[in-house]
């Protein structure tokens, strides 16, 4: 991702959203990390994203403190 690829990655966050995601979909949860980022980046195209932004997603959707983050970082979004 840093070097420009277009991928998501399999951090504990991003794992644990997407699985709770597939779970409430009928799917297995994919705990191996090449696994789930093939099935990631599966999920991203057939939802018509791509796999960096889903990653974003699961990060602005997370909580920091009592505040969501797109909530925290909603002035600057637009910008980024």
């Amino acid at each position: 991702m840093m070097g420009g690829i277009d991928t998501i990655m399999p951090d504990k966050i991003v794992k644990r959203l997407i699985n709770e995601i597939l779970e409430k979909a009928g799917s297995k949860p994919v705990n191996n990390d090449i696994e789930f980022v093939k099935k990631a980046e599966e999920v991203a195209l057939t939802c018509g994203y791509r796999p960096v932004e889903l990653c974003r997603m699961t990060w602005l959707i997370q909580p920091e403190g009592k505040m969501m983050r797109m909530e925290k970082y909603s002035n600057i979004l637009s910008k980024i």
